[in-house]
């Protein structure tokens, strides 16, 4: 099983291979959440667990957060670096696509993640 300290190491690293303008705008940054976070309004009832978010608010930000508790619920399996670091990687370039349209006003990719909770 893939530790809290080696989860929030292998999201570092795919951030630090990242251009760092892509950053710009995230004043509170990238972090982690322990815990999980679910979804119920799906189309099935059944909940979908939510692996990153986007957080922007007038008030406090923007920021992201990935939930390393959805990560064990949806990969119980992992123990490798390797597929650990690809899993985490994909979601934070996902939350970063929201940061990016968020700071160009679109909301593209938004409404594409509606559609898919709904489909689920």
């Amino acid at each position: 099983m893939l530790t809290l300290d080696r989860f929030t190491q292998l999201l570092e690293q795919a951030c630090a291979t990242l251009p760092q303008k892509i950053f710009e705008g995230l004043n509170l940054g990238v972090g982690v959440i322990e815990g999980a976070k679910a979804r119920n309004d799906t189309a099935s009832g059944q909940a979908a667990f939510i692996l990153g978010e986007y957080r922007a608010g007038p008030q406090m930000g923007r920021g992201i957060v990935l939930f390393y508790g959805s990560f064990l619920r949806v990969y119980p399996h992992i123990d490798d670096d390797e597929e650990g670091y690809a899993l985490i990687e994909g979601v934070l370039k996902h939350e970063l696509t929201h940061h990016l349209e968020s700071q160009a006003g679109a909301r593209d990719l938004e409404m594409a993640d509606a559609r898919r909770l709904q489909e689920m």
